[in-house]
């Protein structure tokens, strides 16, 4: 089997898994009532593949989200080998191939060939690249625009899935794909854009491979460094120009011009259409025939820095984001805070093909022009299911934490320790039927999905249209048992503008959006104060992270805290003798289990036990010990003879006030 061949099989294998690995981004169960429904696979594989997405949520956050390490299987490849990915892999770049070898009227003969020589506007996509980058300094994802299969899984599943599936009810007369017709706003308009970018192809082969790609542009230079490099044979040369005629990169393979590595994606058509045999590649340390670096103008360079670091700030000085929110833009549950959301989405669109009740649609100006195509919950379309836990399976930068329906709490909310609220419901009385008609109607009461029920009824005596008195229920709303699941809006009977509505306030993952008057909370005394363990100084305040912002603090094994059930954690820095320094941690858990499962997930190798609370554990610089719902960890940031005596110390201080039954 030649080269060009085993390219195209490639290609068409790793399609056909793309494809279906976004057919089956859906749940077609029932939801268990006792138990968490899981997906058969992992979803969020696809991209943690991905090197652009690692780098860019890095660059976001600060730390690399999990399951990403797993991009060093294409980023160290194409070290030696170069683009690979784009050639043999990538979803998008295949459908760019395909159309690209469609015959075309402006893609004949010599056109064909002049077209694919190498072209200036080829380092465009480098200049985009950099600017994406830099606003990722700035905290923000704004490469999941143009990342390309965010491109594919988008178009896919939010256009081009959802007509397949209507066209084959409609013929049929069976659902195919779905138990359901999916429906999402903006499928126009993001399948005409799909639609757009594969045409180009017809005028330019692999045109936004060549000139808008980030993903291409990240691979190209890093490709740099490859020993995979194409030798040519002049003597060989016909001046036939085939391998022109085939070139996807447009990287002038053409004897007598330099080779342009960064730009060619190992497609192999030149080696195979050269008639004399004149073009191989080998592995070699470099070549006179070799441009390594792609042609990046310094100006240019600058001028995309510029707009990377102007983009954010300009984006988030309008109105929307902090000034005059959108009471209509209503995350999914477990989503970060705003700016922290903004941050990590990559516009994927997983979390939006599996919602099972069509809830979540892309955004368009609900979260102003940064927020376009990021998961907004339309409750007239659809509504949070009570059990469903599936957009933060699905989440692949952890814009949307993974959680657990007990964690949600909808299920229960007053058993529940913190619910999940993403918000509040309201009622439009000169629209609501008991209210404005005197109509008998409880609809929105029966969809109430919480335990207890957020809306409740009252009798009332109403005129009727002839004077006589009427007793009718009217429905009110609890705002503190309401979670903003949007059932009663989806369900409302008023179809035009329903009389009961969901609007964001009240999001716990905003302390901010807030209306509910409550008493301010008091900081935990959970630490000693100065002296009074002996020796030791607190150095500042008690900072407190909340489980839906602990990755602030600890983003590397926020997880492993958060599947435990944290619900707070409380910090303070130490210092002992005013020569060494200290941090302690207090994580209270939602139940003792939690606090158990923390502990043995710690490594004992090399530690000792020690009587502190329930069971700890010294490793002589640092100690853990768990108490009821309590987890404590203490670390010194260096080592000393009396070090461990001494955390000891201040162990049994803590120890002493953590409440005995857990809070």
């Amino acid at each position: 089997m030649t080269l060009p061949r085993l390219r195209r099989l490639s290609q068409i294998v790793f399609l056909a898994l793309c494809t279906l690995h976004v057919c089956n981004t859906e749940y077609r169960g029932s939801f268990p009532s006792g138990g968490e429904a899981r997906l058969p696979f992992p979803v969020r594989l696809l991209f943690s593949f991905d090197p652009l997405a690692a780098i860019a949520n890095a660059i976001a956050t600060g730390a690399l989200y999990q399951g990403f390490l797993w991009s060093l299987l294409i980023l160290i490849p194409t070290l030696f080998l170069g683009r690979f990915f784009c050639g043999w892999m990538c979803p998008l770049g295949t459908l760019h191939h395909f159309f690209g070898n469609l015959p075309s009227e402006k893609k004949r003969g010599l056109q064909r060939i002049a077209a694919n020589r190498y072209k200036p506007w080829q380092t465009l996509k480098y200049y985009l690249l950099i600017a994406l980058l830099v606003s990722a300094l700035f905290g923000s994802a704004l490469v999941g625009i143009l990342h390309p299969i965010a491109v594919f899984v988008r178009a896919l599943a939010l256009s081009i899935l959802p007509a397949v599936h209507y066209a084959l009810a409609a013929l049929m007369h069976v659902s195919v794909l779905t138990p359901h017709q999916p429906y999402f706003r903006q499928s126009v308009v993001l399948g005409l854009l799909f639609v757009l970018i594969l045409a180009l192809n017809l005028r330019i082969t692999r045109f936004w491979c060549r000139a808008l790609c980030p993903l291409g542009a990240l691979l190209g230079l890093v490709s740099r460094w490859s020993i995979l490099e194409l030798e040519k044979h002049a003597s060989h040369c016909g001046e036939c120009n085939r391998c022109l005629l085939h070139c996807q990169g447009g990287d002038d393979p053409i004897p007598g011009a330099l080779w342009r590595k960064a730009e060619c994606q190992l497609c192999m058509n030149c080696v195979a259409d050269c008639p004399e045999g004149g073009l191989q590649f080998r592995f070699s340390c470099g070549t006179s025939t070799t441009r390594k670096s792609p042609d990046l103008k310094r100006r240019r360079v600058l001028t995309s820095l510029a707009a990377g670091a102007v983009a954010v700030p300009v984006l988030r000085a309008s109105t929307g984001l902090s000034a005059q929110p959108n009471d209509r833009l209503i995350r999914p549950p477990a989503a970060l805070s705003e700016n922290d959301f903004l941050a990590r989405c990559i516009r994927c669109a997983n979390c939006m093909k599996v919602c099972p009740n069509n809830a979540l649609q892309p955004a368009f100006s609900q979260a102003g022009w940064e927020g376009l195509w990021t998961p907004v919950l339309v409750p007239r379309v659809g509504y949070c299911e009570t059990g469903c836990t599936l957009c933060g399976q699905v989440c692949p930068t952890g814009a949307i934490w993974q959680f657990t329906s007990k964690e949600k709490g909808w299920a229960s909310v007053e058993e529940a320790a913190k619910p999940i609220r993403i918000g509040t419901a309201f009622y439009d009385r000169g629209r609501c039927l008991p209210w404005a008609m005197a109509t008998e109607c409880i609809v929105c009461e029966e969809w109430c999905p919480t335990s207890p029920k957020a809306i409740y009824l009252r009798a009332a005596e109403v005129p009727d249209p002839s004077g006589n008195s009427k007793q009718v229920r009217q429905p009110y709303v609890d705002p503190a048992r309401c979670v903003g699941c949007g059932a009663c809006e989806f369900a409302c009977p008023v179809r035009d503008r329903p009389a009961i509505y969901v609007t964001s306030v009240g999001e716990s993952r905003s302390n901010t959006n807030q209306f509910l008057l409550r008493r301010p909370a008091k900081p935990a005394a959970y630490f000693p104060e100065s002296n009074e363990v002996p020796g030791w100084i607190k150095s500042g305040g008690t900072r407190v992270f909340d489980a839906g912002d602990l990755w602030k603090y600890v983003d590397g094994d926020a997880e492993r805290y958060l599947q435990a059930g944290v619900q707070q954690t409380f910090t303070a820095n130490y210092r002992y003798q005013n020569r060494l320094d200290a941090v302690a941690d207090v994580h209270i858990m939602s139940a003792v289990k939690g606090t158990v499962t923390l502990f043995e997930s710690e490594y004992a190798a090399g530690s000792r036990p020690i009587p502190l609370g329930d069971t700890g554990r010294s490793y002589g610089q640092s100690l853990t010990f768990r108490k009821n719902r309590f987890f404590v960890r203490m670390v010194a940031y260096e080592d000393s003879a009396e070090l461990e005596a001494a955390l000891m110390s201040l162990g049994r201080g803590i120890a002493a006030r953590l409440p005995d039954e857990g809070r």
